[in-house]
């Protein structure tokens, strides 16, 4: 009969699926060893709990959702993981999209826009300029700055400035096909600068200076050390959607511009330089020559070739000067600066797209994308390459979105503090690589730094708010005004790689941020030291998860409240899924749970080791076994025991097959539960412990419910 193989061969899959459906869940089952489910888990915060912290500004829009559904967050994390991976695919970034909408466009908008603000949906930048040449573009420049570009008196026409003969005369020096490309790419940026402008239509001028030079925010926010009001100030003033939409396309335009320029297949590249000051910042264009090229007030910097040196203000926005570009095409390329550069976008967007070569990239502070009430891109799409910073960069947003892409090679990045992944009040921070073998480090003493970290008492450890770190500002103890943090997330795709920092540090939230650490494959290795790989404190979610690779996870110095440990209302993940694993933390931690908070540790498959000191766990009265809540009695007492009877504390450690090691008497294929008889469903702490040989883990969210076919909305074309 016809179709037999091909009907026999879908009823298998089916059969498979349908066992696979059937099987039962490890996770589900170990929360019901304590009588739990998994929509049991998270909070909704009802308005009239006494002290909890409500009605926080600026929370980005899927923080409630995660805090109700805390598994949801691995479903968000992996979203944003295979969007990093997909976009900035090198094989894919020249292909023409649908509607104009490029490939790094699409990166820019889901890992930077969409989590901010949801009044785009991806389709299209619309930069739809024709191409003209670069001269004639200028003068529509000069026209939309309400400049002349002919100048007449006594019934004549002045000798000079004559600006189109002296453009006519200058462009001649671009190669065949340059001109029009940079033409339409001037045009485009014409578009953006009116929709930036638009943007701080209502914010006063001085409170727009204020914001974009305000350069303390990483260190101050935390603890409410400071209270700068025209953050908020501006921060109601804005039109985001004006803002975004400029940002957008200044990166089409500029993505365009490259994709443009290759095309050509400029074999021989004169040496040359072209430079015309506009009302706007210098648009200055390169050729094959190792050039030296001050940044400094520029709006465009368009490079052909050759190993160049970039100094200043490169690449970066202000309140003068709202767009900042620059476009290098190949070389191995050299981007200093001590002031923000390097894709800075401080109210404005400051965005640059290095093509190609083994660059390196160093500045003090503000750079290597960082965005303030801005966009600031910068990516590199090929090479080995070293970023070096000291302070806010490597994506990293304070009210605004930073974003650090580097798609292949063998990448180092140093920091000192605030950036490889920091959402800091209000911001989006990404840094997205998605190849490579990549070294990730953020300056571990404070004697270099000067940040003490408290939560390392005498120790020689900074603070880091690095690596997939989401932060907000805590004002409860000070002055009252919260920030909510924002969305830092760290994606690294494939490659062994190597992660080291002090406190706060791969996949860590606190004061209803969200960080994240997604690292996709390889043997990887994590070294931090307090609240470190899968944490968080004070309403907040910060997750780590390892997809595959012999991994190392460690925390060092004082080696606590690190490896899925969470505080107050705070949700922390460590999920390492494949691999012989070796984790290790000496004090609190390894799913560890206080004062109402959700901390797991989940590791399938793999021979993995724990280590844990126990005497120095004992001294300081902790539990002495993976998987351990409770709840200190001075919250309760402080006037929270209302929601802190109305919600549940949960540490689950969960190790799916092979053979593992442990400390003490805890071995392979055992369960362990504190209190060990009984649910503690007086207190609603809930310590889960398990090793079994098999099983899977379903991380897909609960489905949503559709309506039904007769009241479903029409779809966008």
């Amino acid at each position: 009969m016809h179709g037999t193989g091909a009907t026999k061969a879908v009823l298998g899959v089916l059969l498979i699926a349908t066992a696979a459906a059937q099987q039962p869940d490890a996770l589900d089952e170990a929360l019901a060893l304590v009588g739990l489910r998994r929509e049991d888990l998270g909070w909704t915060p009802k308005g009239w709990w006494p002290r909890f912290p409500a009605n926080i500004p600026y929370k980005l829009r899927a923080f409630d959702s995660l805090f109700a559904e805390p598994l949801d967050s691995v479903a968000y994390t992996r979203s944003l993981a295979r969007t990093a991976w997909e976009r900035l695919d090198p094989t894919e970034l020249d292909k023409p999209q649908p509607r104009g909408a490029g490939s790094l466009y699409q990166a820019v908008q889901r890992l930077g826009i969409d989590p901010k603000f949801a009044g785009f949906r991806g389709y299209s930048a619309n930069t739809l300029a024709e191409d003209l040449p670069l001269d004639q573009a200028i003068l529509r420049l000069l026209e939309a700055a309400g400049r002349p570009t002919k100048i007449s008196t006594f019934g004549m026409d002045l000798p000079y400035p004559r600006p189109k003969d002296e453009l006519n005369r200058r462009v001649g020096v671009l190669p065949e096909g340059v001109s029009p490309i940079l033409g339409r790419l001037v045009l485009n940026l014409i578009d953006a600068h009116y929709w930036v402008e638009l943007a701080f239509r209502k914010v006063d001028g001085n409170d727009r200076r204020v914001v974009a030079t305000r350069y303390n925010i990483g260190e101050t926010m935390i603890d409410a050390i400071e209270y700068c009001p025209q953050m908020d100030d501006v921060a109601r003033s804005l039109d985001e959607a004006s803002l975004w939409y400029a940002a957008q396309k200044c990166v089409q335009a500029l993505d365009d511009a490259r994709i443009a320029l290759r095309k050509l297949g400029l074999s021989e590249v004169p040496d040359f330089a072209f430079d015309w000051e506009t009302p706007w910042g210098w648009i200055r264009v390169r050729g094959s020559g190792d050039d030296t090229v001050d940044g400094n007030a520029t709006l465009l910097i368009v490079d052909l070739g050759g190993n160049d040196l970039y100094l200043g203000a490169s690449a970066a926005s202000s309140p003068d000067r709202p767009i900042g570009l620059l476009l290098d095409l190949s070389g191995d390329d050299r981007y200093v600066s001590d002031v923000p550069a390097i894709g800075a976008g401080l109210t404005g967007v400051g965005i640059l797209i290095d093509a190609a070569g083994n660059d390196t990239y160093l500045a003090e502070r503000y750079a290597q994308g960082v965005g303030q009430f801005g966009l600031g891109l910068c990516a590199d799409l090929a090479g080995d390459d070293t970023y070096g910073l000291k302070h806010s960069g490597q994506g990293c947003g304070f009210f605004g979105i930073g974003l650090l892409f580097d798609t292949a090679g063998d990448d180092t990045y140093r920091i000192w503090a605030d950036g490889q992944g920091l959402g800091g009040v209000a911001g989006i921070g990404v840094l997205a690589d998605r190849t490579g073998n990549d070294v990730y480090a953020a300056e571990r003493k404070h004697s270099i730094t000067g940040r003490p970290s408290y939560h390392s008492p005498g120790l020689d450890v900074s603070v880091s708010n690095v690596q997939g770190c989401g932060m907000g500002r805590r004002g409860d103890g000070a002055d009252g005004h919260c920030w909510a943090g924002g969305l830092g997330a760290l994606l690294d795709g494939a490659g062994n790689d190597h992660y080291s920092a002090g406190n706060w540090s791969m996949g860590t939230g606190y004061w209803f941020g969200i960080g994240i650490l997604h690292d996709k494959d390889g043997d990887d290795e994590y070294h931090g030291v307090v609240y470190s790989q899968g944490t968080g404190a004070h309403f907040c979610i910060g997750v780590c998860i390892d997809e595959g690779g012999n991994d190392l996870h460690l925390a060092e110095e004082n080696s606590n409240e690190s490896l899925a440990w969470a505080h107050d209302f705070a949700i922390g993940l460590l999920i390492d899924l494949g691999g012989n694993d070796h984790y290790r933390a000496d004090q609190s931690g390894l799913a560890y749970s206080i004062n109402r908070s959700i901390a797991m540790l989940i590791d399938i498959d793999g021979n993995d080791i724990y280590q844990n000191d126990v005497e120095r766990r004992r001294k300081t009265n902790q539990g002495l076994r993976p998987g351990f809540a409770m709840n200190s009695e001075t919250f309760r007492n402080r006037g929270v025991a209302d929601y802190f009877a109305d919600t549940t504390s949960l540490a689950l450690f969960l190790d799916i097959g092979g053979e593992d090691t442990y400390w003490g008497d805890l071995r392979n294929n055992q369960t362990w539960l504190d209190p060990p008889d009984a649910p503690n469903w007086a207190d609603r702490n809930f310590s889960i412990g398990v090793d079994r040989p098999d099983g899977t883990v379903s991380f897909q969210p609960r489905p949503v419910k559709v309506p039904s076919a007769s009241t479903q909305p029409r779809g966008a074309p």
